[in-house]
């Protein structure tokens, strides 16, 4: 199938058996004819043990290849197929707690590198079992993600295969920080994780109010706050996050198959990081497979073809049945044909289909449009203008949805949005022909508070002829990180200056006929916490301030929405 071909589908069970568990010490008897599981203690390199249920098919498939999987979610949660359908197919499926988490032993410290001396150790532990043939592949969404990440990087001997789905680890520029901007999210995220074993908290809208932000850890009352602290203190891509991530260095020899989705709010900037970095270094880079699809977080491993009343045709997938024949090929060795697929997959959400890309685009091609007066978006630069708003922290702006309601998951009609007070949107004219944005897009924003610090909160949408606003693509930028994002500085009060705000990476046809729109306020509350117009940390920040903030543009300050575009 060329390249720009639309197509239907990319890639062309029984409930798990009732677990049997015993302690780490304690011997039980087995029917090894049929799947059974067993719960083991997997020793790490200083003597810590990790808690792991291994889960073995019938006698007649061992030994087996084995998929391992580490979380902080406990182990024996999981849904019924992620076990019975590799099980069915004759792997090993292992699942451990990592460190600190549910029944392993240890100190819970999250975002380090302990995940992946962790995850390197594991993956020889199982390779060395008599169950096990000595291939092993890795899996997980999310935290679970960045474990496999973790994993690859120490490139483990018997580490055959990887599907990081939707993986964390684009750190400060992801999580917990955005270009500066911090992720309340992270509040809840705390709350879930504050014992060995999830949790829940009561009233989760009146802990993300919590000021200063730094007290929410008082409420949370987790076992440990080393890493809240750490990251209260940590707000910028120091040293400290530098040395948990692999810029440039991704010489690490495993095929992976790299999943997330369009509608991601937590990890998207993850998945392309480590993706666009293994294709960079790599020596497995022709062995790298991108598959994004029209999925919020948790979607990316269990497709769906709906999200928030927005209709995907062809979006739900049999996702394991993917991961299954991706493992075949790395873990057994079957020449099954998957060499021969199509290395990037995307789901258009503007047109409704799938389609086929040689490559994952980060080229110079770019659609200019600019600001202008009367809330215009256009191809060329208008008359000096500015438009100015007022962002009231006791009144923030941004998405309203259920916080009580998981996985947390914001609306796609941003209509709500844009009548907000504080909010400022620019639309262009109707295209007369199909656009399609194809990568990484920017914000060049001019721009000036009255306070000496800010944040830059955009939107780009995609409006139809019926006047129905639905999200594409999101950025943020705190003012203050502007110049430097490695040593914030004040911004000058009343002093217009040059702004650069990161979009999310996008594949997007925008249809003849259908508007662009770009959508700016100072908050994104609940999801982003609030920044009070102060130049200090969010953490410490408790008295709110009124800002007044201009947006410049036309000649002399030419704000502009800058596309990369096929």
């Amino acid at each position: 199938m060329s390249q720009g071909d639309s197509h239907d589908l990319p890639f062309g069970f029984p409930p798990p058996p009732e677990p049997r568990r015993a302690g780490f010490d304690e011997h039980i008897a087995v029917d090894f004819s049929a799947p059974h599981t067993l719960e083991v203690g997997i020793p790490m390199r200083d003597g810590i043990e990790l808690a792991a249920d291994v889960h073995l098919p019938a006698a007649k498939h061992l030994p087996a290849p084995a998929i391992v999987t580490g979380t902080p979610y406990n182990k024996d949660s999981y849904v019924p197929e992620d076990v019975a359908r590799p099980v069915e197919a004759g792997y090993v499926v292992v699942r451990y707690d990592s460190r600190g988490r549910g029944k392993s032993e240890g100190e819970f410290y999250p975002w380090t590198l302990q995940d992946a001396d962790d995850g390197h150790d594991a993956v020889e532990w199982v390779a060395r079992q008599e169950w096990c043939t000595g291939a092993v592949g890795v899996k997980g969404l999310s935290y679970d993600g960045w474990i496999v990440m973790a994993t690859v990087s120490t490139q483990p001997e018997h580490l055959r295969a990887a599907i990081p789905v939707s993986p964390a680890g684009r750190w400060q520029e992801e999580i917990l920080y955005t270009h500066g901007c911090f992720q309340a999210f992270f509040g809840w995220w705390w709350a879930l994780v504050r014992r060995r074993i999830n949790d829940t908290l009561e009233g989760v809208p009146e802990l993300l109010q919590t000021l200063p932000v730094k007290a929410m850890i008082d409420i949370v009352n987790p076992s440990s706050t080393l890493n809240w602290q750490e990251s209260m203190e940590h707000d910028t891509l120091d040293e400290l996050w530098r040395s948990r991530r692999w810029d440039g260095k991704y010489t690490f020899d495993v095929p992976c198959l790299h999943v997330t989705g369009w509608h991601d709010r937590e990890d998207i900037h993850g998945a392309f990081h480590h993706y666009e970095q293994m294709m960079a270094a790599s020596p497995a880079r022709d062995r790298q497979w991108l598959l994004v699809g029209p999925w919020p977080h948790v979607s990316a491993m269990y497709p769906s073809d709906t999200y928030k009343g927005v209709e995907y045709p062809g979006g739900s997938l049999d996702s394991m049945a993917i991961h299954l024949r991706f493992f075949d090929r790395f873990l057994r060795g079957e020449q099954n044909g998957f060499d021969d697929e199509p290395r990037v997959q995307l789901y258009d959400p503007g047109d409704r289909h799938w389609k086929i890309r040689d490559a994952w685009q980060r080229g110079t091609e770019w659609r200019y449009l600019f600001l202008g007066d009367g809330g215009t978006l256009g191809d060329a630069v208008g008359p000096a203008g500015e438009d100015t708003y007022t962002y009231d922290p006791l009144q923030p702006n941004g998405l309203i949805y259920d916080l009580d309601v998981l996985p947390l998951e914001p609306p796609l009609d941003l209509t709500e949005l844009e009548a907000q007070t504080g909010v400022v949107t620019w639309t262009s004219d109707a295209l007369s022909e199909d656009l399609t944005v194809h990568g990484w897009s920017e914000l060049e924003l001019w721009a000036a508070s009255d306070c000496d610090d800010t944040e830059w909160h955009v939107k780009v949408s995609d409006v139809d002829d019926k006047g129905r606003s639905l999200w594409v693509g999101w950025g943020c930028l705190r003012a203050s990180y502007g110049n430097d994002p490695t040593k914030p500085a004040a911004i000058e009060p009343g002093e217009p200056q040059r702004y650069a705000v990161e979009l999310t990476p996008t594949f997007h046809t925008f249809k003849a006929g259908h508007r662009i729109r770009l959508i700016l306020a100072s908050s994104e509350f609940p999801w982003y916490a609030r920044n009070l117009n102060r130049f200090e940390p969010i953490a410490e920040q408790k008295d709110p301030r009124l800002a007044n903030n201009t947006v410049f543009h036309g000649e002399g300050r030419p704000s502009r929405l800058r596309l990369q575009v096929e």
